[in-house]
């Protein structure tokens, strides 16, 4: 993969991408000798062949009895996969997300689709009382066990703490396999782990591809970000508030939605942080693009292109009613590219500094790489900042006061 910060030339100097280089190259051992705030929660840092392994010993199991995987978690339990399988573009329908929301029309909705269709369940939860996954799981196990009785064991598999909690608990007491989220990961970064790694393999992904691209990149992109994260902090130095990530093929638009999190919970604390919002070009050009020329000057945006096999292309007509003969025989996938060059282009030139992220054609092992990358960006980043990238106290006190009403 590259990182270019030719887009940042005219906005930050190269003394204060030398100065935020020299601090985001010390966040970066503070990362990787676990010396830092947080450092018990880095254990991702070393995804495990095993879990992949155990992971897809489980999902054959569903497979075998299932058209529909229903995965309950919310946040990092279910943004990295949905995001993940979203990428690879795996097979549509196999997996569905529920216990991410309290919405009854949502919840119904996936009620009806199960309707003649065999399913079983992945819930997952570290404690096991969060509201959404807890209330969740309820309204789906209890029509498991109602259409399937004692096979129902058969077809939930929980992804918990490996010693405590409420989920452990009522898994033991029915006869729930269980795989764990160790200790040392928390939610966001938790991708890597039976997480992430039990529905998508369930969804048919090679997780162990997956696993060797994270391991790769642990070895051969620290460079890459260590610059990603040097120009995040220069620019928000600078003044620049929020970063706008934008996606150039439709399969990223839920890669952003984990990006939000991993980005927005890991730093967004002690009165400081960039916001991270994400755009799925060319669609959001004509939504947001306005704003992006011409409003307030706050943001940087981080543009990602991913290269694409894909050989469509676009056709001549024998009366060229839109005069677009001009450019038939050009593949969409050059036309993209021409947007996003011209797009970039534009935004630099109405104030908008611009990172250029660009990676391999999608496969799990490229897709591997690039979400490792950004979590190591995200410690490195989260550190030189000051603060501590791996706790989030801030969403303990909206529980709390949930708690109370209910």
């Amino acid at each position: 993969m590259n990182v270019s910060l030719t887009g940042l030339e005219s906005f930050v100097t190269l003394q204060e991408i030398a100065y935020w280089r020299e601090k985001s190259q010390a966040a970066l051992e503070t990362l990787l000798d676990g010396s830092g705030r947080g450092g018990e929660m880095t254990g991702w840092l070393n995804p495990s062949t095993a879990d992949a392994e155990i992971s897809e010993q489980y999902a054959a199991r569903l497979r075998e009895r299932s058209d529909v995987v229903l995965v309950c978690g919310i946040g990092g339990s279910y943004l990295g996969a949905k995001a993940v399988a979203e990428m690879l573009e795996l097979e549509p329908g196999r997996l569905e997300f529920v216990g991410n929301t309290l919405s009854g029309g949502y919840n119904s909705r996936i009620l009806r689709s199960l309707e003649g269709r065999d399913f079983s369940i992945v819930v997952i939860s570290k404690s096991g009382t969060t509201t959404e996954p807890a209330v969740g799981f309820r309204i789906f196990e209890e029509l498991l066990r109602s259409r399937y009785g004692t096979d129902a064991a058969k077809r939930v598999v929980a992804v918990t703490n490996p010693g405590k909690g409420a989920l452990r608990a009522i898994c033991e007491s029915r006869g729930y396999p269980m795989l764990t989220i160790p200790d040392d990961v928390g939610g966001r970064y938790s991708v890597f782990t039976p997480a992430g790694l039990l529905p998508l393999a369930a969804a048919g992904a090679s997780v162990t591809a997956l696993i060797r691209g994270a391991r790769r990149s642990r070895e051969q992109n620290l460079e890459n970000a260590v610059t990603y994260a040097t120009a995040r902090r220069a620019l928000y130095a600078s003044g620049k508030q929020l970063e706008v990530l934008s996606v150039w093929e439709p399969s990223l638009r839920w890669l952003g939605e984990w990006y939000k999190q991993l980005f927005g919970e890991s730093e967004g604390k002690d009165g400081i942080g960039i916001f991270p919002v994400s755009l799925e070009m060319t669609a959001d050009l004509h939504s947001m693009g306005q704003y992006m020329q011409d409003g307030v000057r706050n943001m940087f945006e981080t543009f990602l292109w991913t290269q694409s096999t894909a050989a469509i292309a676009v056709p001549a007509t024998a009366d060229d009613f839109d005069g677009f003969n001009r450019i038939a025989g050009l593949r969409l996938d050059a036309l993209n590219r021409m947007a996003f060059d011209a797009t970039m282009a534009a935004h630099i030139e109405g104030g908008v500094p611009a990172i250029k992220l660009e990676i391999d054609a999608m496969t799990a092992e490229t897709v591997g790489e690039f979400l490792m990358f950004l979590m190591l960006s995200c410690g490195i980043s989260g550190y030189a900042s000051g603060v501590n990238p791996f706790d989030q106290p801030g969403v303990e006190n909206y529980k709390s006061k949930l708690r109370q009403l209910m």
